[in-house]
């Protein structure tokens, strides 16, 4: 009886200590990122038979469990990954909605001083100051350009270096994540088999962060080790191993960055920047081909719709000194790196890449700026050396015309082989609008260059040009004659402003999705210190009551000598 006693007092008396000392640790690791709050799980211990009935031999101390909700969890990492992609693609759009919609920052200020400085001419053509005001607005038009092109190239490269950087910090996350799994693995399957759930903490919170920068799945495999999947499915963590991401060359332009997976092995490193979605990296990848290329391509679409018309007016006209008309801006029509030819390819074709200014005829329709329609191309050659011309924003194809030529005459473009010969598989990606914001340029530098007047003979006081310049504001000669300069910058704002307030939305919505879902496991997972405070009283009394068995066995035990002496 006094062993059985004895027995049942020290189990309880353990019970107590580590319940006590598991809600001081809960206590502890109340701020710690990524701690799920424990409790020390008992069981009644195998009773002993005895002719009286069936005693207890006090209690078992199961295991000290993590209180953890696998579904909560997942709920977590799904949210972050959401909120992750929201959170940066709303602040890149943001970003571009300011600076495109600010009024003093905008083209829309520059355009009309313009075309005001022209109508100066027009009323006055043979003022200097007048012309001297036409060309300083001319250049103030093209700088205006070119700062806006400055800060999509800045946007731009700041994305590359987030992704660069996101890619590294998921390489160490990854590589951690499969050490993690050697040691839980290992903790696990020795001793007693408790989870090591300090370990098992450390490990979730990695899975979150990673949800943070892209989209994941996970795999829990039955010795305790997890494997994640990005992208489409491929593996980043089996087990104790793990591939990298890495950043590389785009097949195309060598200046952009691909985002691929290596695992090390022969077989390469395999691109998977269209396969990733969700978290930081999604986000930006989204913002990059949703809002910063169509925006960016627009504006050089203005561009290069603007310098066109003005040159070929401008041209059309005389200057002071009775000289024909000159380009007023540098001309657009063979827009610089305009195109890429694919890495792999093995022909040594070179493209011819140009704006085209060709009106209808009976049997065809025009082929102007007003066509143009800011998307990317690609021009690929099938297995049998057929050129196909792939229009990317709406994956419209078109034939080369004459068949096997490669030349084509479509959207406002004249694009064709300039030298060199094309092969089977080969590829090359268009993009004639990335660079004219960036790259117009006034061309005059003397006011008696403004051509001004419609005919040499006509003398200073002839404005027929100058008039017709000033009518080019309100011409629709952009957006297939719908839009005037103007209006393809308000499409430009409104689309993008669109845009921002759809992200904007997107972002609280998520942020609050992944609030609630937080705090839902946090219910179940984390550390209530009024919970706590109440169970440290509970425990110690349980202590203390324990403790108070160990006496009354003395005073049984003596009792029982002193029965037996007498």
């Amino acid at each position: 009886m006094a062993d059985g006693l004895l027995g049942i007092a020290a189990s309880g008396l353990l019970a107590a200590q580590r319940a006590l000392a598991t809600t001081g640790n809960n206590i502890s690791n109340a701020n710690t990122d990524g701690y799920n709050r424990q409790r020390v799980e008992t069981s009644e211990r195998d009773s002993t038979y005895t002719a009286g009935g069936y005693l207890g031999n006090g209690v078992n101390i199961d295991t000290v469990a993590r209180l953890y909700d696998n579904f909560l969890n997942t709920q977590v990492r799904t949210s972050q990954s959401a909120s992750g992609g929201a959170t940066a693609y709303n602040q890149l759009t943001s970003q571009i909605n300011s600076f495109i919609g600010d009024r003093s920052a905008s083209l829309s200020a520059p355009l009309q001083s313009f075309f005001n400085a022209a109508q100066d001419v027009a009323n006055d053509p043979s003022a200097i100051a007048a012309r001297q005001v036409l060309l300083t607005q001319g250049d103030s038009v093209a700088q205006r350009f070119n700062v806006l092109d400055t800060q999509f190239n800045t946007l731009r490269a700041q994305v590359q270096q987030t992704l660069s950087s996101d890619v590294d910090q998921i390489n160490t996350w990854a590589a951690t994540i499969a050490q993690l799994n050697t040691q839980i693995v290992s903790q696990s399957a020795s001793g007693t088999g408790q989870p090591p759930n300090d370990l098992l903490d450390q490990r979730n919170l990695l899975l979150e962060k990673l949800s943070g920068k892209v989209d994941t799945s996970v795999m829990t495999e039955a010795d305790g080790a997890i494997d994640v999947f990005i992208g489409n499915g491929q593996s980043l963590v089996m087990g104790a191993a793990y591939n990298r991401l890495q950043t590389q060359p785009s097949a195309y332009d060598a200046r952009a960055d691909d985002i691929a997976l290596s695992s090390g092995g022969d077989q390469g490193a395999i691109v998977i920047t269209q396969a990733l979605t969700g978290g930081e990296m999604g986000g930006l990848l989204k913002f990059s081909h949703d809002v910063l290329d169509p925006a960016q391509n627009s504006l050089g679409r203005i561009a290069a719709g603007f310098a066109l018309a003005v040159n070929a007016q401008h041209r059309q006209g005389s200057d002071l000194k009775g000289n024909a008309g000159q380009d007023f801006f540098t001309d657009p029509t063979t827009p610089t790196d305009a195109w890429f030819a694919k890495q792999t390819n093995g022909g040594d074709a070179r493209l011819s890449v140009a704006f085209d200014n060709t009106p209808a005829t009976a049997t065809t329709p025009a082929n102007t700026p007003a066509q143009l329609t800011a998307s990317d191309y690609r021009l690929d050659y099938d297995s049998g050396g057929n050129a196909v011309l792939t229009r990317l924003s709406d994956n419209t194809k078109f034939t080369d015309n004459p068949a096997g030529s490669g030349a084509f005459q479509v959207d406002g473009l004249k694009i064709g082989i300039a030298s060199g010969t094309a092969k089977a598989g080969d590829s090359f990606l268009i993009q004639p609008f990335r660079t004219p914001a960036g790259t117009i340029q006034a061309a005059l530098d003397d006011p008696n260059q403004v051509a001004a007047a419609g005919s040499p003979s006509t003398g200073p006081g002839d404005n027929v040009n100058a008039r017709a310049l000033v009518n080019l504001q309100q011409t629709k000669g952009m957006l297939e004659g719908k839009a005037s300069f103007q209006g393809a910058y308000n499409q430009l704002i409104g689309e993008v402003g669109v845009k921002a307030n759809a992200a904007n939305l997107d972002n609280t919505a998520q942020k609050n999705l992944l609030d609630q879902v937080t705090q839902s496991r946090e219910s179940v997972s984390g550390v209530n210190l009024d919970e706590e405070a109440a169970n440290l009283v509970k425990f110690q009394q349980a202590y203390q009551a324990s403790a108070q068995l160990i006496p009354a066995l003395n005073n049984t035990f003596d009792a029982l000598m002193a029965a037996v002496r007498s």
